[in-house]
């Protein structure tokens, strides 16, 4: 069944320990802290993360979002952000019109991903190699 997706869900896992995180399973998508990005559920799955926008949600995760300390922060690595910021655009081609959201602008108590995502993606300027 085809889903319409007008929003792309950004998350932390909201842990310290990344070997944790592999257990979650309320992502489509969850990226790792060297950047690999693993495939959670197919995007035509609807994940109970939300409310009442899952229907119409793909749901991305970094592994992170808890420091040392068990406080909820950004904890994202140069190649875990460069790999979230690549997926992001991949999905934003794929559903043009959908909005790239974080989880906070749903709900706002929960600190989730950590950081404001409509500000980093105004300021992030990726990597680019030079041959």
């Amino acid at each position: 069944m085809k889903r319409h997706i007008k929003y792309i869900i950004v998350h932390s896992t909201a842990t310290f320990d990344p070997k944790i995180s592999q257990f979650y399973g309320d992502f489509h998508y969850v990226v790792e802290r060297g950047g690999e990005i693993k495939k959670i559920h197919p995007e035509t799955a609807i994940i109970k993360n939300v409310g009442t926008a899952d229907n119409e949600a793909i749901h991305v995760a970094y592994t992170g979002g808890r420091n040392k300390s068990g406080n909820l922060g950004d904890t994202r690595t140069p190649v875990q952000e460069e790999s979230l910021f690549n997926k992001l655009i991949a999905l934003s081609v794929k559903y043009p019109s959908a909005r790239i959201m974080g989880h906070e602008e749903f709900e706002a108590a929960s600190g989730c991903p950590g950081f404001n995502v409509k500000e980093w993606l105004k300021q992030y300027e990726p990597e680019i190699a030079v041959a």
